[in-house]
């Protein structure tokens, strides 16, 4: 809660900041955007510690081996950079490159994901 709390409060003040910038200096304003997200990613990696215990917990409750938890951890990163980049873009008044990018990043969790489903299918398979 503390760290949210936190994370809150330099989202609010990176905001004010911008605003004030964005008529007069805008390519400051993207900068401190693009830096007060940096700093909140950075900010909430302390929080990786609990979903890698979570990840361990799962993997030992249902014997889910590295093949199986890899693609999907892979993918929500995925999603989470595509959703930053694209948030940001949009920031910027360039919703093009944020539809790509947005584009991109399914691709891309189409591409991870691809094995999993592939050895689900044949699992699925087998036990007909």
């Amino acid at each position: 809660m503390e760290l949210m709390l936190r994370v809150s409060a330099a989202a609010v003040c990176a905001l004010l900041c911008c605003l004030l910038l964005r008529r007069t200096n805008p390519e400051l304003a993207a900068s401190l955007s693009i830096a007060a997200v940096g700093m909140i990613l950075l900010a909430s990696l302390n929080l990786g510690s609990g979903l890698r215990d979570l990840r361990d917990a799962l993997q030992e409750r249902f014997q889910l081996s590295d093949t199986m938890m890899q693609p999907v951890l892979k993918c929500v990163a995925a999603g989470i950079v595509t959703r930053v980049t694209a948030d940001l873009c949009k920031d910027a008044s360039q919703n093009a490159a944020a539809s790509a990018v947005e584009l991109a990043g399914t691709f891309c969790a189409l591409g991870i994901i691809m094995p999993l489903l592939l050895t689900m299918l044949k699992m699925v398979g087998e036990f007909l």
